[in-house]
């Protein structure tokens, strides 16, 4: 499972539980999935590299802009001490972080053109 906007979602299906059940189970190569109101079980070991990227890149993207926030949070309390190179340095990280996201977004979009 993976986080994507606050969602959990299977990696080998794309599959996302109801917000309002537990996640679905999780076994080494079998597990079940809840779809509105039946059980679906997944028995393919892994899922294809498509169907991993589609999940995969907003997942990373995600990811990236939760520690970009992070960063910023420390920008500011590395100047209330004093460490201006400091803060400096972990903006540029941010800045990098958000060429980073427009270089998987990209990709992401292109994904379905190719």
């Amino acid at each position: 499972m993976v986080l994507i906007n606050g969602q959990a979602t299977c990696l080998s299906c794309g599959a996302t539980p109801p917000l309002d059940t537990d996640p679905p189970e999780h076994e080494e190569h079998h597990h079940h999935h809840h779809h509105a109101g039946h059980v679906h079980e997944e028995t393919k070991a892994e899922p294809d590299d498509l169907t991993k990227l589609r999940i995969l890149l907003p997942h990373w993207i995600e990811h990236n802009e939760e520690h970009a926030a992070g960063f910023r949070r420390w920008v500011a309390k590395a100047r209330a001490l004093g460490r201006e190179k400091t803060a400096q340095r972990i903006e540029e990280a941010v800045e990098r972080m958000a060429a980073c996201n427009q270089a998987l977004r990209a990709a992401l979009e292109g994904l379905e053109r190719e």
